[in-house]
């Protein structure tokens, strides 16, 4: 195991630095892994959601319980804890952040059938944004055909800045978006925040079309530390019967401030002193 000294030096810290990634093999204890991967399928079995039936397609009173039961796991079994919680993992976020990582939140994915790329922060910027990480944790050997996640190296620089202002630049009704106070019910919050979301997303496949993508096709208790400012997303399946399980946890200090899209949209939309102020 490396020292403190050695793990600030590292070349695992350097790559992540300039790429936006890293791939760390043989991280999580496999048991553990196991047993999570067993709670969740009695839980699909118990909803009766298959994997060839996605369960997307349930009946919402089915996806909302199917749901919620994957996200008591967090919370109530003992080696979903202990897995999103691992010490080496926790080590090697503390030799990056050269702080605490704090655990923010985890999720559990199933299976994917593809997604467009993106980034993590559309609507909430991070500062500063290099005390924040996201793991992506296989939880079983990830099979190329699956609909494999990947990201593109290098995005997590000054690409995301570039496509805000374009955005921006290109759509000025999203102003009066950015401008107006947020709102209070949920709901109107939800089809504002898609409404952003749904340009920022057209506008990055347009910008990197033709970039070149890191496909991940690692093997159950290895994990990817991707930054959430990287563009990522999941290649189409092209074996709709393969699984794809993963959980993805973010981690970040406590040094961290926390900005809406209200108070932060790139450049030409900076409340940020404002907030402070406040």
């Amino acid at each position: 195991m490396l020292t403190n000294s050695e793990q600030a030096n590292s070349s695992w810290i350097d790559h992540y630095r300039k790429h936006g990634y890293v791939v760390l093999e043989k991280i999580l204890p496999l048991e553990l892994v196991d047993a999570h991967v067993a709670a969740c399928e009695e839980i699909q079995r118990r909803h009766g959601i298959y994997q060839k039936f996605p369960w997307r397609k349930d009946p919402l009173e089915n996806e909302k319980a199917f749901g919620e039961e994957l996200l008591a796991l967090d919370d109530n079994h003992e080696p979903t804890k202990s897995l999103r919680n691992d010490p080496t993992l926790r080590w090697y976020l503390n030799a990056l952040f050269q702080e605490e990582a704090v655990l923010q939140y985890g999720s559990t994915s199933l299976w994917e059938r593809g997604r467009e790329p993106h980034s993590d922060t559309v609507m909430l910027f991070r500062d500063p944004p290099d005390k924040v990480c996201r793991a992506w944790c296989a939880l079983e050997d990830i099979h190329p055909d699956c609909g494999m996640f990947y990201v593109i190296p290098g995005t997590h620089n000054n690409e995301r800045i570039r496509i805000y202002d374009e955005v921006l630049g290109s759509n000025p009704e999203i102003f009066k978006l950015l401008r107006s106070p947020l709102p209070n019910d949920s709901e109107s919050a939800f089809l504002e925040n898609r409404a952003i979301w749904k340009v920022v997303c057209q506008k990055t496949a347009s910008l990197t079309k033709g970039l070149p993508r890191v496909p991940f096709s690692i093997n159950k208790g290895d994990v990817v530390l991707f930054d959430p400012n990287v563009i990522h997303g999941t290649m189409p399946a092209s074996n709709p019967s393969l699984t794809r399980k993963a959980i993805v946890t973010e981690w970040q200090t406590r040094s961290v401030r926390n900005y809406s899209y209200s108070e932060y949209f790139g450049s030409q939309h900076d409340k940020r002193q404002l907030s402070l102020a406040n």
